[in-house]
């Protein structure tokens, strides 16, 4: 609650009048504001401790176990109050006080206590606290009756379904009513019955009444009704089992009544969870079943379940296996039961329209490139003429690709099929395949990757200048024989016209003669273990049609020659790539003059 009081003070200022002044007071805390106050007893033992609950070691502590302790506050607001961890198990509050003076405050326990002994807790706020003691028992068993001993448990609620030869789980339990007297360790359990048993171990943290539920396990054994007793001279309570159905298959022992063959069937295909059969059952004891076939041309169809109701009802069999024989395959459903009928297709007869010459229909769809995978879109429908129906598999390759085709022919007569295309190119060109041992023939013609723009290109003093016009690179020398590895790479300004055209050539000779690899190459680097040569030429018609040659070159006399890097980035077996800069000088002149090369990059195709 808030209160306002208002106060009128009179105050007496320098000018010798009075003025009146209202102050107003708010004794609430602000919101969010932690609170002041002291643990009573602090910092020795809580002046008012008082626990409850059951406290024994390896029971989890609950919501019963609470400790009671006071404290003083002076200003109200939110609090937090804590204990160590002791023996595996604490003490805390929080929330808000919102007055003033000599409080209780509820300490919840949590965790389990490990060993049984007296334990010392000091709840703090902040750093002082007082302290209290928790003593943990050894668990003692609890005693109690079981309601309705020796008789029918009073309670008794039989929860799942329960049926020969299925293992009981998680749902299978029977709840059961008790009356304690006396807190403590409890094990509860039945006889075993049938092959199933129910139990429950646990404490009793409060005396009274209350229900216990018991876990089942086991697989039932007997059908009908199964009586357990709890506990020697317990309560006992009864749990019913279905035990296998009696039923009679319709139409048996001939031809299934009602008999619907689902699915395809075709000799050297799987069957699939579209292969089955229903057939009809007039089930006169409810319980579990098993309906199966025999195994006749490598197929078998069954189901196991339980039937919950009496009466005609239909069953549904799954198909498994891969069928071996063609025609039509009599299965039998139970021993002595009824039977029907799954028509196997065998592998079709067929000619594919034009053989053994070209297809006489044959549709190629897609693109088709040296190095690209072949996709969805690429597909070549053939032309078939079935005179028996049956299994199929279609597949022809060449080059890389395979086109292909696997199903089943329903019908007789002229037909397409579309085969589908797989791999990846390797030929370019006219690709022929043949469908087919000596049957007709097709073409796709496959063309070549696009090759990519030569780059060759940079600025001399600073103008930008390309050497893309016939531009190329080539790694053999074939001025010896056998040719020797080098890097060259060559290119003009514009296409040839009778005149001398701006041409820019750079070479890069190992030492030892192996392959130019990736790397930084320089003018320096002929007198190095793993050494090379460079040398490049930009050659520079003048106005007369006479040619300048700026060069520079490795050289192991003095002078050096002007400073020039070449660094290749990728060399494959059809293009490199990379990038140079540096100083050429004019042969004709001694070398005092120079023209600064910058930017230079290249992307070349390899003869």
């Amino acid at each position: 609650m808030k209160v306002i009081l208002y106060l009128i003070t009179f105050f007496t200022i320098f000018f010798s009048c009075q003025k009146e002044v209202s102050v107003e007071l708010d004794t609430d805390p602000p919101t969010n504001t932690a609170a002041v106050y002291t643990l009573s007893g602090s910092p020795n033992a809580c002046t008012v401790a008082t626990p409850a609950g059951y406290y024994a070691s390896g029971t989890a502590l609950s919501g019963t176990n609470t400790v009671s302790i006071q404290v003083n506050i002076t200003a109200g607001g939110t609090y937090s109050i804590s204990t160590n961890t002791v023996n595996g198990y604490k003490f805390s509050a929080s929330g808000t006080f919102t007055a003033t003076g000599i409080q209780t405050v509820i300490l919840v326990g949590s965790g389990t206590p490990v060993a049984a002994q007296t334990d010392a807790f000091t709840p703090t706020s902040g750093t002082s606290g007082c302290s209290f003691n928790i003593t943990v028992t050894t668990p003692a068993p609890a005693v109690y009756t079981l309601s309705g001993a020796p008789n029918a448990c009073t309670v008794a609620t039989v929860s799942g379904a329960y049926a020969i030869n299925t293992t009981l789980v998680s749902g299978n339990t029977v709840s059961v009513q008790v009356n304690v007297t006396t807190i403590g360790t409890y094990t509860l359990s039945t006889n075993t019955v049938g092959g199933m048993t129910f139990s429950k171990s646990g404490s009793f943290s409060t005396t009274g009444i209350q229900t216990v539920i018991l876990n089942g396990t086991g697989t039932p054994t007997t059908a009908g009704s199964n009586v357990f007793t709890v506990d020697a001279a317990g309560c006992t309570f009864t749990v019913p089992v279905t035990g296998p159905a009696v039923y009679t298959l319709s139409g048996a022992p001939g031809a299934c009544t009602v008999a619907t063959v689902n699915g395809t069937y075709a000799t050297g295909t799987p069957l699939s969870a579209s292969n089955t059969v229903t057939v009809q059952v007039d089930v006169i004891t409810i319980g579990s079943y098993t309906l199966s076939t025999n195994s006749v041309g490598g197929m078998t169809f069954s189901k196991s379940g339980s039937f919950s109701t009496t009466g005609v009802q239909t069953v549904i069999l799954n198909g498994t296996g891969t069928p071996t024989t063609s025609g039509s395959n009599i299965l039998t459903a139970g021993t002595g039961g009824c039977t029907f009928t799954v028509p196997v297709t065998g592998p079709a007869v067929y000619t594919l329209s034009g053989a053994p010459g070209a297809c006489t229909v044959a549709t190629v769809n897609g693109t088709y490139t040296v190095g690209t995978p072949l996709s969805a879109s690429n597909t070549v429908t053939v032309q078939v003429n079935v005179s028996a129906i049956g299994a199929y598999t279609i597949t022809t390759t060449t080059g890389g690709m395979i086109f292909s085709k696997s199903g089943i022919f329903s019908t007789t007569g002229i037909q397409t099929v579309t085969l589908n295309g797989a791999g990846t190119p390797t030929t370019g060109g006219v690709n022929t395949f043949t469908v087919g041992a000596a049957g007709c023939t097709f073409i796709v013609t496959v063309t070549a990757p696009p090759v990519a723009a030569s780059i060759y290109s940079c600025k001399i003093d600073g103008v930008f200048t390309s050497f893309t016009d016939r531009a190329e690179a080539d790694i053999t020398d074939d001025f010896f024989l056998p040719p020797l590895p080098y890097l060259y790479l060559d290119g003009y300004t514009a296409p040839p016209d009778g005149s001398e055209i701006p041409e820019f050539q750079i070479f890069i000779i190992m030492n030892d003669n192996t392959p130019v690899t990736t790397g930084t190459y320089n003018v320096d680097g002929i007198l190095l273990p793993d050494g090379y040569r460079i040398e490049i030429d930009y050659k520079l018609p003048n106005p007369d049609q006479s040619v300048t040659i700026w060069n520079t070159s490795s050289t192991i006399f003095p002078p050096p020659n002007p400073p020039f890097t070449i660094i290749v980035t990728s060399v494959t077996s059809t293009r490199v790539k990379g990038t140079f800069s540096g100083t050429v000088t004019n042969t004709l002149q001694g070398g005092t003059i120079n023209k600064i090369i910058t930017e230079g990059v290249f992307d070349l195709p390899i003869l």
